[in-house]
């Protein structure tokens, strides 16, 4: 009897110790009058998608098998005409289901991740769809030329926009063991609050969640806000000119100097451009400087821009979009942005618009 208790034992022990394979993810897609070819499924890796795995589309269905740690968003490109689709993919067997002619409406089942995401982006639709409706209602309001109807419909705008990031934020702190939560932290919180509201917000997810790709990234993105808060010297980088100079932003000091993050496609940024421009001839022989860092892609687009806004300071970009290096350097995840600096470089505003940055300058130069 002694011995067979010793057997039971050896085995139970066997039975702790056994390594269990974990089990993976299975894409099963469907994808009507897709011609068949090669499909990608992307992953965001170093802040870019890139391309982890390769599958073959016949007749519109593709397979993609593999595994993954904690829950994440993918992208699969089933053509490079067509846009991308994401997904959030688990280790579960995920069907996706669509049509090339409304890639738009695709169907995903199986991961529960994404369920869950679909859920929250349809609670999310009231929001979006106010914000059309006052959109809308502005955009006529410009056409008549009505400027007190558009300030008050964009006053509304800004509010419908603050509460939705405010259900955001309290949907991340309510769920804070949800992968989701970590996601929408990064992608729809890190680029709308401050330091504190951010801190808060990583101070209350799960630790569960600290293998996510999210939680790496948003505990980066806060490493660096720390760095460029007002108070901090600015970062030091150098950046090629539309001719090909580099133009070091130290070079610039001496002067008050606002640096201005912005895009030639970047809408909001065009239309803040007449303000920047206003204050920089009031202020230009007072001491006052400005330095632009765009997030183009394409040279001629922005060199046009330049000259159509009529931006006569220095420019420069690295042509990345938003892979833009001095953007990194600074935490830019949203364009207009922008940084005021004292004559030695000390950061002491950021993202000024409108007649703020015009009465920053004139309580500095008293």
């Amino acid at each position: 009897m002694r011995n067979l208790f010793i057997v039971m034992a050896m085995l139970l022990a066997f039975g702790c110790t056994k390594k269990v394979n974990t089990p993976g993810y299975k894409i099963l897609g469907n994808v009507q009058g897709l011609s068949d070819g090669n499909v990608l499924l992307y992953r965001y890796i170093n802040q870019e998608w890139v391309p982890v795995d390769t599958a073959v589309s016949q007749n519109g269905t593709f397979t993609f098998t593999g595994s993954v740690e904690i829950p994440e968003m993918y992208k699969i490109e089933v053509s490079d005409t067509l846009p991308a689709i994401s997904v959030f993919v688990d280790n579960n067997e995920i069907n996706l289901v669509a049509k090339t002619d409304s890639l738009q409406n695709f169907k995903v089942a199986g991961s529960k991740t994404h369920e869950e995401y679909q859920l929250f982006g349809g609670a999310q639709k009231v929001y979006s769809l106010r914000m059309d409706s006052l959109e809308e209602l502005a955009n006529k309001a410009a056409e008549m030329k009505d400027t007190k109807k558009a300030a008050q419909l964009d006053s509304a705008m800004e509010a419908v926009w603050n509460s939705q990031i405010e259900s955001v934020r309290s949907y991340v702190i309510t769920n804070k063991s949800n992968v989701l939560s970590a996601y929408l932290a990064w992608t729809r919180l890190a680029s709308s609050s401050d330091l504190p509201q951010l801190e808060t917000i990583q101070s209350s997810l799960d630790s569960t969640l600290n293998k996510s790709v999210y939680v790496a990234l948003l505990n980066d993105y806060i490493a660096v806000m720390k760095k460029v808060e007002v108070g901090q010297p600015a970062i030091d980088f150098s950046m090629a000119d539309a001719d090909g100079k580099p133009i070091q932003l130290s070079s610039l000091y001496g002067k008050y100097l606002l640096v201005d993050f912005w895009a030639s496609w970047c809408s909001p940024c065009r239309a803040e451009n007449p303000n920047v421009v206003k204050t920089y001839l009031k202020y230009k022989n007072k001491g006052f400087d400005v330095f632009g860092v765009s997030f183009d892609k394409e040279k001629d687009k922005w060199m046009q821009a330049i000259k159509d806004d009529k931006l006569t300071w220095n420019h420069v970009s690295d042509l990345k979009g938003w892979g833009n290096a001095a953007g990194k350097l600074y935490a830019i995840r949203s364009i207009p942005s922008n940084i005021l600096l004292d004559p030695k470089g000390i950061i002491i505003a950021k993202n000024l618009r409108g007649e703020d940055l015009e009465k920053k300058l004139k309580e500095l130069m008293k």
